[in-house]
């Protein structure tokens, strides 16, 4: 084969080239601290390093779904936790209500403070959280839940509840509508209290006849004896009252009252003409409830305020803040459900980490090793192209 000169040059700067090039790639490698700069690089590597790294974003965001949800969550509890303090003040009032030493004026006062404690639940449960959405609207966040006043609040929001997907098969809630917070109050299966007036001058007592149908909820009905029959008046927060007709009576004993489409109510014993009797019919609804304990208050009926409005009162508010504190339970086990989750996710960003570190990351000792021999290898090849290139025959011709 013969050998030109001009192939001693392409071949010297050939290879001038191929150590230039490797020596750039080592500093680009320890530069980036990758040692795959290309898929070509390392094929299998990349492509597995491909999979680990869309797993690690997917947990990424499960993480900041869990911190987002942990602090939705708080902004419920923190709200849960004002409606508690409420309730629990409100049966304190109810309790110095029933004082049989108090007038009209010490009534009155604490009327006027009952009824400031009902629009301040009424503010919570209208309550928005740092986005501007209400809290307690279901998924209907930019509808205020609930409209009207004292004795007629009526919830605009839905039953469904806003949910944040914080594992790859678990979609937590991070809202409770109002008609499961407010409106979720168990009840027992008798849920009307009734009593008889102290100045009654027969034994006569009042029950609801176990055939009845359910009467309407979050009322009072007024019952008196004229002697011969029963004259019933509905009472409702808010509302004049209602004289219901007709009443039909039927003599017993006990003698049985119905009114109001299919409400019957049983007097047993011997009632005297002008005896009175009260009966309190509870709901599901906290505010319902509310405004007819605070309405008994402020307008006593026959038993005025130590009998049945008491205990119709602490009943239905104890029922409450049981409703209330199951949730605040759900909440408290959901935050605990996400700790535990993010304590793996973390677990997780620490794996991922380091198997894309191991299948990416460059060794720097070896990479500098590698570099200073290229530099050599360069080096070196610049001084044979030079020695190569400067030989010729002319040199020996004398």
């Amino acid at each position: 084969m013969r050998v030109s000169t001009s192939m001693i040059y392409d071949k010297g700067l050939v290879q001038m080239q191929n150590q230039t090039a490797s020596l750039l790639k080592t500093q680009q490698q320890l530069a980036s601290g990758r040692r795959i700069l290309t898929p070509s690089d390392d094929p299998i590597a990349a492509a597995r390093a491909l999979e680990v790294g869309q797993s690690r974003e997917v947990n990424q965001q499960f993480m900041t779904n869990q911190s987002n949800a942990y602090d939705r969550l708080g902004v419920v509890e923190s709200r849960l936790t004002g409606v508690g303090d409420i309730l629990q003040y409100v049966r304190e009032r109810v309790v110095q209500a029933g004082n049989a030493a108090y007038g009209s004026k010490e009534r009155e006062a604490i009327t006027t403070d009952l009824r400031a404690q009902y629009d301040a639940l009424l503010g919570i449960a209208n309550s928005k959280d740092a986005q501007g959405d209400f809290v307690f609207s279901g998924f209907k966040t930019n509808t205020q839940p609930y409209v009207g006043g004292f004795g007629n609040v009526a919830y605009q929001g839905d039953d469904s509840n806003v949910g944040v997907q914080v594992s790859a098969a678990r979609t937590m809630p991070v809202s409770f509508a109002g008609s499961e917070v407010f409106a979720g109050v168990r009840l027992p299966d008798d849920p009307v209290w009734t009593a008889a007036a102290a100045d009654n001058t027969g034994d006569g007592a009042i029950t609801l006849a176990g055939g009845s149908v359910a009467p309407d909820a979050g009322i009072r009905y007024e019952i008196e004896y004229d002697g011969a029959n029963y004259a019933v008046t509905r009472r409702e927060p808010g509302q004049p009252d209602q004289n219901i007709a007709p009443v039909t009576f039927t003599a017993g004993p006990p003698d049985t009252i119905t009114f109001d489409g299919g409400v019957e109510f049983e007097i047993a014993g011997t009632p005297e003409a002008g005896d009175r009797f009260e009966a309190f019919v509870a709901s599901d609804d906290i505010f319902a409830n509310l405004a007819l304990v605070i309405d008994a208050v402020e307008r006593p009926g026959a038993a005025e305020v130590a009998d049945a409005a008491v205990a119709f009162g602490l009943d239905t508010l104890d029922s409450a803040l049981e409703s209330i504190s199951r949730v605040r339970a759900r909440i408290g086990s959901q935050m605990v459900e996400i700790d535990n989750l993010a304590n793996v996710g973390g677990d997780l960003e620490v794996q991922y980490a380091s198997e894309i570190s191991r299948l990416q990351d460059v060794d720097v000792a070896e990479a500098i090793s590698r570099l200073s021999r290229q530099q050599v290898f360069l080096e070196a090849a610049q001084q044979s192209y030079l020695r190569v290139t400067g030989l010729s025959l002319f040199n020996f011709l004398s």
